[in-house]
């Protein structure tokens, strides 16, 4: 009785583990869709309400929710409050939620780059980067979803023939 309660809990473990491991890849590709959302927000703002970046980055801070809205929210303050650019509150306040939520490192790159590319142009030009940042991440969440489909399969078949291979070993 106990070794057959011994093969479940270690089939239930490496499972487990494997489950584990494929949620963080959808966790990961959930980060990159916010961001692309951001991003979309942020471009339609300026194209239809031609205001400054700071009010529409208070004004889209406000239909977003989590670290993204928080992003956003701070940017906004920042500007009120004064004191720094654009490019360095941005690049700020990226590493700020970089902390939480990880991007891959040339995703990381752009989105913290954008910053300081914006502060410098006026609307159209901020349109066409923030739409050329969305189609960059569009791509890389396509190439990532493909990836993960094959990686998810195989990390689930592992870590079930894993636990396989230990109640054999342990029997």
């Amino acid at each position: 009785m106990l070794r057959i309660f011994g093969i479940f809990v270690i089939m239930a473990g490496s499972s487990g583990c494997a489950y584990s491991i494929v949620r963080e890849r959808g966790e990961y590709l959930e980060r990159c869709r916010q961001w692309l959302e951001l991003f979309e927000l942020m471009e339609n703002e300026i194209a239809f309400q031609k205001s400054s970046l700071p009010e529409i980055c208070a004004r889209s801070g406000s239909r977003l929710t989590g670290n993204k809205k928080l992003f956003l929210d701070r940017i906004g303050q920042a500007f009120v409050d004064g004191g720094d650019t654009l490019g360095e509150v941005w690049r700020r306040e990226i590493r700020r939620i970089l902390e939480l939520e990880p991007l891959n490192g040339e995703v990381e790159k752009e989105v913290e780059e954008l910053g300081e590319r914006l502060c410098f142009e006026d609307g159209g030009m901020q349109r066409k980067m923030l739409s050329d940042t969305g189609r960059y991440l569009e791509k890389h969440l396509k190439e990532q979803e493909s990836l993960n489909r094959e990686k998810n399969k195989l990390t689930l078949c592992a870590g079930v023939m894993g636990g396989l291979l230990l109640t054999v070993l342990l029997l």
